[in-house]
């Protein structure tokens, strides 16, 4: 990820804000109205209720949210070269329910867009392929989300039409998802040179949810075969369109072909100790390239599946949100058109270690690569992390990794990066 000297002042800046807001909070939970303060920040964020305009628009359907993310990491040892880096992340959302706004029965509506900005810490100083930070990413603003949903048969079945995000509702891992390293995600690029509408690129499709019984689903989607060509090289040839990365390439073009998504599984989210299993497959009708180095060889379509188990080993009480969580998720992928056969990743959660919703979690991850002329072998990734709610509207969240074989070889030594993450909702 590229960055203007100008784009690093904002994290710096809103890292400052972050350490700003400690003291703020203490000083106003001292106030006799901190509880009622508090209770507005936690469902409006850092700026309130607008004087309440926000609640009143609520009210009518509308549902404007935001946040912003800021980190800085370093690899103190091992890795390319010793390096530290700022990254940050600003999000904005418009949800309208349509019902309330225009009388338009379940359906809704989603406009949002991204801006991450930053230096990539894993380009050219860590190594690694697996992106040790979820939110690296190119500079620049981007529309993600641009779509409509309707729902039909008591909200038994949806259907959503639009620009979205695949990695929104595919391969979900709710305990995998504290963890910042990309591994932990939605199969990313490197997985599988698929071009997947995942962060932050949005693709233009249709998705359908069938949910017969409580639970129980089943996902399907069709999306452009290459959302952003700016962002994802040509699976054929390695080519790379010179445009703009704004999320708003909306041509179907037949070279690129299609997308094709499914998912079953069933999902547990309240009650004695929920839980999600889940099965998916993506295949794409591109050409690709064969990944072993063979000269002119071509594999028409390919074809990744992966699988996520995700349960509460404890809770401390029926409906508590306290207790350990544990996650086994995994991408199989074909050796000749995929970067990585197989990659596999386990952790475990504990959530109200010394407040309600504060979580601690360990988790290792390990991407095999397929036969290929650089000799890659495999990438090993354990990481340590603490997320803490500091006040209603701001959470850190330190972290510590270990990366064995960065990028695959042992050309770079093993690398530890550690950094700090502060999140801010709005």
């Amino acid at each position: 990820m590229t960055t203007p000297c100008r784009s690093k002042a904002l994290p710096l800046g809103l890292a400052c804000l972050t350490l700003l807001a400690l003291p703020l909070a203490a000083e106003e939970s001292c106030c006799k109205d901190a509880a009622e303060q508090n209770q507005t920040w936690a469902l409006s964020g850092l700026t309130g209720d607008w004087g309440g305009l926000r609640s009143s628009l609520q009210e009518r359907g509308f549902d404007f949210t935001g946040g912003y993310t800021a980190e800085t990491f370093g690899n103190p040892k091992g890795g390319i070269k010793r390096s530290m880096v700022f990254d940050g992340l600003l999000k904005l959302a418009l949800d309208v329910n349509l019902e309330k706004a225009a009388g338009w029965k379940d359906a809704t509506f989603r406009i949002s867009g991204l801006y991450p900005h930053g230096t990539s810490g894993s380009d050219g100083k860590v190594g690694d392929a697996s992106i040790f930070s979820n939110i690296d990413s190119y500079d620049t603003s981007r529309l993600v989300d641009f779509w409509l949903e309707q729902k039909l048969l008591d909200g038994k079945v949806g259907l959503k039409v639009g620009q979205m995000r695949v990695d929104d509702e595919f391969g979900l891992s709710d305990s995998a998802a504290l963890f910042i390293n990309a591994s932990f995600g939605m199969p990313n690029p490197v997985v599988t040179p698929m071009p997947l509408g995942i962060y932050p690129v949005g693709a233009l499709g249709i998705r359908l949810k069938v949910e017969p019984l409580e639970g129980l689903y089943a996902l399907a989607g069709v999306y452009d075969g290459n959302p952003s060509p700016s962002d994802f090289a040509d699976p054929t040839d390695g080519s790379r369109a010179h445009g703009a990365r704004h999320g708003t390439d909306w041509a179907l073009r037949k070279s690129e072909g299609t997308l094709y998504t499914g998912e079953v599984g069933y999902q547990r989210t309240s009650g004695s100790y929920p839980g999600a299993i889940r099965f998916g497959v993506l295949r794409h009708t591109d050409d690709f390239a064969d990944t072993s180095g063979a000269p002119g060889v071509e594999h028409r379509t390919s074809t990744s599946s992966y699988y996520v188990i995700d349960q509460t080993l404890w809770q401390k009480s029926k409906e508590s949100k306290e207790g350990i969580a544990a996650f086994l998720k995994g991408t199989m992928a074909p050796e000749r058109s995929s970067i990585m056969s197989d990659t596999v990743q386990v952790g475990v959660v504990y959530t109200g270690l010394a407040k309600t919703s504060d979580s601690l979690g360990l988790a290792w991850a390990h991407n095999k690569f397929s036969p290929n002329p650089n000799n890659q072998d495999r990438e090993n990734i354990t990481e340590i992390t603490y997320s803490l709610p500091v006040t209603p509207y701001l959470r850190i969240q330190p972290d510590i990794q270990y990366i064995n074989h960065p990028g695959g070889t042992t050309v770079n030594n093993n690398a530890w990066v550690l950094g700090i993450r502060a999140t801010v909702t709005f």
